[in-house]
């Protein structure tokens, strides 16, 4: 069966080739405010033989997409971009009764716990943005006909060397990098040094683990969602 669905802040399009290929019968739309982004994933895709996407400039605060048209919309890692009640309320408004939203982000408390969040200076105090349980479960209160209905929890181990992540920092790989001046940027990045030399033995094989959460909700009413499931 054909499946439609959207991809909300795609960036370059490495979700969206894994969405594909787990699902032939999804046709996606896969949207960026950033232009090189949306070039990106269409030359990313393309080249990976992809045909079921179309990719455009889409804005989160105005995503301008028809009524119950989709069967779902996601965002992977975009959310604290975000207005997210007023994303949520668009995104309810574009999926179809018994439709999905798919938020998946860091949580606060998981960015704290971060290989970053425990050893860069400033990190988890610099980054705002991210949001906790009871802030989320407060969002589909905010939008009629949506409902949480369920988060699960990602754990993943990583292993890097000490210069891969200097090397990450300096690329900018988390925004959070760029809420930094130059001058604090500079000392933080001098002091995570020191720390993941002081706590790890072998620089070249520092450990730790990612986590993140996928937050799941669902449009309609109890009855309509009841015998969706039936």
């Amino acid at each position: 069966d054909r499946i439609r669905g959207a991809d909300i802040g795609c960036g370059g399009g490495r979700y969206d080739l894994l969405l594909l290929e787990a699902l032939p019968g999804l046709h996606l739309l896969c949207g960026d405010i950033n232009e090189p982004m949306v070039k990106e994933t269409i030359c990313y895709l393309e080249d990976h033989g992809q045909k079921n996407f179309f990719a455009r400039l889409i804005d989160s605060s105005g995503l301008q997409l028809p009524d119950n048209s989709l069967d779902f919309i996601l965002t992977f890692n975009a959310i604290h971009h975000f207005d997210p009640v007023h994303f949520l309320s668009q995104a309810a408004r574009a999926i179809q009764n018994g439709g999905y939203i798919f938020v998946y982000t860091r949580l606060r408390s998981q960015n704290v716990r971060s290989i970053w969040g425990r050893f860069f200076p400033g990190f988890r105090e610099k980054e705002g943005r991210l949001y906790d349980l009871p802030q989320i479960d407060q969002w589909s209160g905010r939008v009629e006909f949506l409902y949480l209905e369920e988060i699960r929890f990602f754990q993943f181990k990583r292993i890097a060397s000490l210069q891969h992540l200097l090397n990450q920092a300096k690329n900018r790989h988390y925004s959070t990098f760029c809420l930094y001046s130059e001058d604090e940027f500079s000392l933080a990045l001098s002091g995570f040094k020191e720390e993941i030399e002081r706590h790890f033995e072998d620089v070249d094989r520092v450990g730790w683990t990612d986590e993140n959460a996928m937050i799941v909700f669902r449009k309609g009413t109890g009855t309509a969602l009841m015998n969706s499931n039936d």
